[in-house]
């Protein structure tokens, strides 16, 4: 298998259809069978579960792991990473905020580097309205925070689209805890851990409000008490990984 794409679902019903639909459109002509897309039904109490099995009728590749309790969106996330069978590794949103051919980048970039993570820079947004002031507050805050405090020097470390190579997610896996919003921030902790490299990928995006399931005061506190852990508690490899 060449590629592993992974998408966490928690009551996607109404939104992740067409997101399948359009990775679909792109991946499936390029790689033939040779890649995956697992959805992680992350707790759902909707009809989530019946669009992705009816996309997977369309396309084979298309396929669903099942868990009745929620496991937070990292969780979800980690699931499918366990679960992925892809030389080349990526996890995307169920909105489609950074489509397919964007994702296509990042997996492109793994040519030369272990992880890839998007860069929604706001020159490159598909939006014709710019999003709620508190939204961009908390979107300038998080990566400022995680650059002075975690030393991470990323513009977008919470961008919910990544990819890497299959031996760096094997090599991150024991060292990823977080279950929840924050297992961006800890992935990115590990790879750093590990010596790997990371590139950033600019990436158009569109950011879609409707449906969405992210409670943003709740997530960011969640978040910010996560790099507390991340700093001082956070599980280091006993042996560095050549990078």
């Amino acid at each position: 298998m060449d590629i592993s794409i992974i998408i966490p679902a928690y009551n996607e019903e109404s939104r992740i259809g067409n997101t399948l639909s359009a990775y679909a459109a792109v991946f499936a002509p390029k790689c033939n069978d040779r890649w995956e897309l697992l959805v992680v039904l992350n707790g759902c109490n909707d009809g989530t579960e019946d669009v992705v099995l009816a996309a997977g009728r369309d396309c084979p590749a298309i396929r669903r792991i099942v868990f009745k309790e929620k496991l937070g969106k990292g969780g979800a996330i980690l699931q499918g990473l366990s679960a992925a069978t892809g030389d080349s590794v990526a996890f995307v949103d169920a909105d489609n905020m950074v489509g397919p051919e964007e994702t296509m980048k990042l997996l492109d970039a793994l040519g030369t580097d272990d992880v890839a993570i998007g860069w929604r820079r706001p020159d490159l947004t598909l939006a014709t309205e710019r999003q709620p002031r508190i939204r961009r507050m908390v979107s300038l805050a998080l990566p400022l925070w995680a650059r002075l405090f975690l030393r991470l020097p990323f513009h977008d470390p919470q961008c919910g689209a990544k990819a890497m190579r299959k031996d760096a997610s094997v090599a991150m896996l024991p060292l990823l805890q977080e279950q929840g919003w924050a297992l961006d921030l800890a992935m990115l902790m590990a790879a750093r851990d590990l010596g790997l490299s990371v590139a950033e990928v600019p990436v158009a995006w569109l950011h879609v409000a409707e449906g969405s399931k992210i409670q943003l005061r709740q997530a960011s506190w969640e978040v910010f008490v996560a790099t507390w852990r991340l700093k001082f508690k956070r599980r280091r490899p006993t042996e560095r990984e050549p990078g």
